[in-house]
């Protein structure tokens, strides 16, 4: 094996019994701290989740959307994890320990000892490679991220994994609920295999959608889709136990989440009120926020699809036009500046300090050195309320500002299908849409966003100095196995993306949970499961 160096870590504090305090932003002056409970019998009520559901399964080989993730981290554990909303270092779940060779190629993962699935049965490295390599073989979306790993077992403690280039990323995958370990014999009983076509011959997601076979603290008892989906608390798990007996998250709006948490007298959690929606709510109520969603413009560099936004100065005009100020405004309680193109949540996140601001003087003088003049240009946008915040007044906002440049911008709100089939032709003109990191680790959104990535090959950004600029500092960052050397090509990259990309970031925004006060522990996480349900615990009011 090449020169490795051992990563210590340490237990996860959240489930292996050790208090902790979460470090998660709080809003609004509401505290919502880690509390008493877990251990054996302290366990005990119902926890109310209401959420708008988006899933479409509970298999975790393939399972990709919001409120999947949510129920599979319970569900399930992995190799690794985070604790409450701080995503800068995964920690251990099953792993004990990892070793990383010198060169980022190469990691070493021991399991812990007396890990059991929900029928008793040990976890072993078995278990683990057979999730994993079924995972790869599916072919879902998640399954994208891993390209370039591949998984081994020497022994029944011990799961190497490698990868063909060198890279960081490997133990935040390794916390991705698609990393979840399955109880092997159990689903190979049912159709699931782990063969290289096993993205046409397994034929288990139908009973994985009705019954876990996982080690985490929780065990599904129901799973009714566009309803609910219910949880109840594993006996067999080796961890400190969840602060519920049983949770229920059910299907609700985000102005029914608003209206059953204000006249809530129980244990209920609320994960779609945000921006406006938080107002007026009971100072009772605690609050969780955590700025992890970006908001951007991206315009065509393509000059047959538009002359004005594949002109540089153009580009330059409207950048400069904005009102950043204003428009971070428009996203109330957790909305923010932005400092680059990675948000507060995450490592590599700029300063607001390094942000761009608004200069109408220099706006104008780059509008008329670009000789486009007034031509109006079209400005999609998706005619949807996200997160409480109408994505309509945002753009409306951005209009507004480049007018007073003399920029004539042309709105366009389309309903989200045709707005996500015009979005992926690569004929946009100019758009925009909220950007949050698919896993969080500031190099995916490097692999979107630079020339040869999903977002740049929509907006057909593939040449010319800017490109090769970002293109090499891209290249730097995704190689980077260093956290010193990673921070400096992450500020360089999204400098060098601020100086010539056809991206304009101009806000930032949180994600939320909402708790009633007999709550503690609902802390908002960036980490894709929103919060982590085995963490919330019964508190002081």
């Amino acid at each position: 094996m090449p020169n490795s160096s051992r990563v210590a870590v340490r237990p996860a504090l959240l489930r292996y019994g050790i208090a902790f305090a979460a470090a998660a932003l709080l809003a609004s002056g509401c505290t919502a701290g880690a509390g008493g409970g877990g251990g054996g019998g302290d366990a005990g009520g119902t926890l109310l989740v209401n959420t708008s559901f988006v899933y479409s399964t509970l298999d975790p080989g393939q399972v990709y959307e919001q409120t999947g993730y949510l129920a599979i981290h319970s569900l399930y554990d992995s190799l690794m994890t985070f604790e409450g909303g701080d995503v800068s270092e995964p920690v251990p779940d099953l792993a004990e320990s990892y070793e990383a060779s010198d060169d980022g190629t190469t990691y070493t993962f021991t399991l812990r000892d007396g890990a059991v699935f929900s029928d008793g049965s040990p976890v072993t490295s078995e278990e683990v490679l057979f999730s994993l390599s079924r995972m790869q073989n599916l072919k879902a979306s998640g399954a994208n991220f891993f390209a370039g790993l591949s998984f081994s077992a020497p022994d029944d403690r011990t799961v190497v994994v490698t990868s063909d280039r060198p890279t960081a990323e490997v133990p935040a995958l390794m916390a991705m609920p698609v990393s979840s370990v399955l109880n092997s014999e159990v689903a190979r009983a049912n159709g699931a295999t782990d063969a290289a076509d096993a993205a046409a011959s397994d034929t288990a997601q139908s009973f994985l959608d009705g019954t876990s076979v996982g080690s985490g603290p929780y065990v599904l008892e129901r799973n009714d889709p566009g309803n609910e989906i219910v949880l109840t608390a594993n006996e067999a798990y080796q961890g400190e136990a969840p602060g519920y007996a049983r949770v229920v998250i059910r299907n609700a709006d985000a102005q029914n989440q608003q209206l059953s948490i204000s006249r809530s007298a129980g244990a209920e959690i609320a994960i779609d009120v945000a921006g406006s929606l938080l107002e007026g709510l009971p100072e009772t109520v605690r609050v969780s926020q955590v700025k992890d969603t970006l908001y951007m413009l991206y315009m065509n560099t393509d000059p047959a699809v538009s002359p004005a936004t594949a002109n540089p100065d153009w580009v330059a005009a409207l950048r400069r036009s904005l009102d950043y100020e204003g428009l971070a405004a428009q996203f109330g309680q957790g909305g923010g500046r932005v400092g680059g193109f990675i948000a507060d949540a995450y490592p590599g996140a700029l300063p607001v300090e390094e942000g761009p601001v608004r200069d109408l003087d220099a706006a104008k003088a780059s509008l008329a050195a670009s000789g486009v003049g007034d031509t109006p240009v079209r400005f999609i946008y998706p005619a949807i309320t996200y997160r409480g915040v109408d994505l309509g007044t945002v753009a409306t906002k951005v209009q507004g500002d480049a007018a007073e440049a003399g920029i004539r911008l042309e709105l366009t709100p389309l309903a989200m299908p045709a707005f996500l089939e015009e979005q992926r032709g690569g004929n946009v003109v100019l758009g925009f849409t909220p950007h949050a990191l698919s896993y969080p680790r500031p190099e995916s959104l490097v692999r979107q966003l630079s020339p040869g990535g999903v977002n740049a090959q929509r907006v057909r950004w593939s040449s010319g100095p800017a490109a090769e600029e970002v293109t090499g500092l891209a290249d730097e960052a995704l190689a980077a196995v260093d956290a010193d050397a990673l921070e400096q090509a992450l500020a360089e990259w999204q400098h060098a993306m601020a100086a010539g990309s056809p991206y304009v970031p101009f806000a930032q925004n949180s994600g939320t949970v909402v708790s009633t006060a007999d709550v503690v522990g609902a802390d908002y996480t960036p980490a894709g499961w929103i919060v982590d349900l085995a963490a919330v615990k019964p508190g002081p009011v």
